[in-house]
């Protein structure tokens, strides 16, 4: 069996994702969003309010992380939360004003980063790479 080094070039790939992620939003003047935030904001932009449980499914983190990352969004003022009506157990957690504002700002950044990894790469080149990620990603 031949040994690549393609699990070490995903991380580097990772990495290049995310420090253009964190320009474009410097470039907005948004330094308080870590890239790790992107998912819980992306996941309430579509679905508006999500329970804690909620959340932490949706963006496959358990929910010591989705409760830390939730308490960062808090702290700036991008989030809130409130008890469940349903079930005084479970945290619902919203987008504050300030939170929903950033949506159409993280909606041209995700354009940008789609256009910057998809370039000079053809829909067929797209298909079949997105098809080995997910045999990899099950692979797991």
């Amino acid at each position: 069996m031949k040994i690549d080094n393609s699990i070490k070039l995903i991380g580097r790939v990772r990495e290049k994702a995310n420090d253009f992620l964190l320009n474009e939003l410097k470039q907005i003047g948004i330094v308080d969003i870590a890239t790790s935030h992107g998912d819980i904001l992306s996941t309430l932009f579509k679905y508006k309010e999500c329970t804690m449980t909620e959340l932490s499914n949706s963006i496959n983190k358990d929910r010591s992380t989705v409760t830390a990352l939730i308490n960062k969004l808090t702290k700036f003022g991008y989030v809130s939360s409130k008890k469940d009506p349903e079930d005084n157990r479970s945290t619902i957690i919203y987008l504050t004003e300030k939170g929903k504002e950033l949506e159409p700002n993280f909606q041209k950044i995700s354009e940008k980063l789609y256009e910057k990894e998809y370039q000079g790469i053809t829909d067929e080149e797209k298909d079949i790479f997105n098809k080995i990620l997910k045999k990899i990603y099950n692979n797991f």
